[in-house]
């Protein structure tokens, strides 16, 4: 939405080569074309406007430490707190949180109270890290999805996938997600680098990974984490302005 993102577009093979003929790869320049878009600063604090379905998954993973963990739910908190609900113009989020087990929090939802409440009360598991469960279960929650609206899932870890999952069943798990929506991941510690997630991710790749060093530190990027997911974002002031406009007018 700002501060530098990516604009890009394939194409598709309308007929499979036969004999010796060859077809370009998917991202050679004959097929692939990317430029950049949105090169203004982002605002310091920042409402995402954007009409999409988000799908965000938390890692609650014994890992992530108790500071940790209650530093990540505040973050969610906060970004809850920095997106403009409504199933008819606005965005619907969906929240996972996942460890040895997947527990969907809440489904799609606009209801803030609802996002809230169930962030609010969710507790640290302290277990395992089962990445490729968390993007199958992602891929369920989709159904509750509108058909016309954009979906995006965004995965936050602080871990590399330990059992039930493994690094081959998270590729997996992320393969088949992107074919539903755009995954995003947001690493939380340099043990998982930004080159060991980024083929779980949708392309450009460098536009689907976000690096935090450390979740207490996820507090501190609630807006960059906003501005990194979301297409369409205001100014919150302005937003605000506006809000209060309306009910005026009403």
């Amino acid at each position: 939405a700002c501060d530098k993102g990516m604009r890009w577009r394939s194409r598709k093979i309308k007929r499979a080569a036969t004999g010796d003929g060859r077809c370009p790869r998917t991202f050679s320049k004959a097929r692939y074309e990317r430029r950049v878009c949105n090169a203004q600063p982002c605002p310091l604090d920042v409402m995402c406007v954007a009409r999409m379905d988000l799908v965000i998954g938390i890692d609650a993973s014994g890992s992530m430490g108790t500071s940790g963990w209650k530093a990540q739910r505040t973050a969610l908190l906060g970004l809850i707190n920095r997106l403009q609900f409504s199933k008819k113009s606005g965005l619907q989020l969906g929240v996972l949180k996942f460890s040895y087990k997947v527990n969907v929090l809440q489904q799609l939802t606009d209801d803030k109270k609802k996002l809230v409440t169930a962030v609010t009360k969710t507790t640290f598991d302290r277990w395992t890290t089962n990445i490729g469960g968390a993007f199958r279960s992602m891929k369920g929650m989709l159904q509750f999805g509108r058909r016309d609206a954009p979906s995006v899932c965004m995965l936050w870890t602080d871990g590399r996938p330990s059992r039930p999952s493994s690094k081959y069943d998270a590729a997996l798990g992320a393969k088949d997600l992107r074919s539903s929506c755009r995954v995003m991941v947001v690493t939380m510690r340099p043990a998982v680098p930004k080159a060991y997630v980024a083929p779980w991710v949708s392309h450009p790749k460098s536009q689907n990974v976000m690096v935090v060093q450390h979740p207490n530190l996820m507090v501190s990027k609630v807006m960059d984490v906003n501005t990194f997911v979301c297409g369409k974002v205001q100014r919150f002031l302005d937003w605000t302005k506006a809000q209060n406009k309306t009910k005026t007018v009403r």
